[in-house]
């Protein structure tokens, strides 16, 4: 019995040790977020609420065997860190959104990279910060699908949004080019396919634009900054730039 007594002490010990080492290590919070889109156009989410936590070791490994097995790391991390709803279903805004999030979470609010200046091509060391990023919420009268007068051939397609999983259709402007037809429910009426298909393959340039900015709406993480060139003092205007090391320390 005193032998016991004396195991359990020990124990109690030991753990106290481990807690007082351990005392700072950062709590692996999991957060719940609203989408920008609502959730208006999921199954899985209709209500739009979705819990995310941040990347942990495991998520770093994967991260780099994705890569090497032609996996994309992204959605493979959405996957891991967002729960709440099937992450195949996300719009390109929402998801987005949520990467900002998760790196936010995993990392901090700063985001340090480098920006080339488009006036004297100085390579700017600059610090972004992620949560000061505008989120703009979906429009009322945007929808999926989306109907649309083409400006040129005068005639009304309805397109449906692309999601998570339609990515690889549109990875370039070939790809674009060969797979519009997959987002074209319907033109004049009609909805037969090789029709479509056909069509999309004499569409002038304006109505492909015209396509391609419908089935892109103007919501959610804006990502647009104006920052200062530490060289020649200019001020430009660009993208957040997502460089492959968003994902890890910097």
């Amino acid at each position: 019995m005193l032998e016991e007594t004396q195991e359990v002490a020990n124990e109690v010990g030991k753990q106290h040790i481990i807690d007082d080492i351990l005392e700072f290590l950062p709590s692996e919070v999991e957060i719940s977020l609203d989408l920008p889109s609502k959730g208006r156009f999921y199954k899985s989410c209709p209500g739009g609420t979705v819990r995310v936590r941040p990347m942990q070791f495991s998520d770093e490994k994967a991260l780099l065997n994705a890569k090497k097995s032609n996996v994309d790391p992204i959605n493979l991390l959405l996957e891991k860190c967002v729960e709440g709803m099937n992450t195949s279903e996300l719009l390109q805004q929402d998801k987005l959104f949520l990467i900002m999030k998760i790196r936010e979470l995993s990392y901090g609010e700063e985001y340090k990279t480098i920006v080339t200046c488009d006036k004297c091509n100085f390579d700017n060391h600059s610090t972004f910060n992620l949560s000061k990023l505008p989120i703009k919420e979906i429009p009322d009268e945007i929808t999926n699908p989306m109907e649309l007068d083409l400006p040129v051939l005068k005639k009304k397609v309805i397109v449906k949004l692309p999601t998570l999983r339609d990515e690889h259709f549109l990875a370039d402007v070939d790809e674009i080019d060969n797979n519009l037809w997959r987002f074209i429910l319907e033109i004049a009426g009609n909805k037969d396919k090789a029709i479509i298909s056909e069509v999309c393959k004499k569409l002038p340039l304006k109505d492909i634009h015209a396509l391609v900015n419908c089935m892109n709406p103007d919501f959610g993480v804006q990502t647009l900054i104006k920052y200062e060139c530490q060289e020649c003092k200019s001020f430009n205007v660009i993208t957040l730039p997502i460089t492959p090391d968003f994902f890890s320390t910097n």
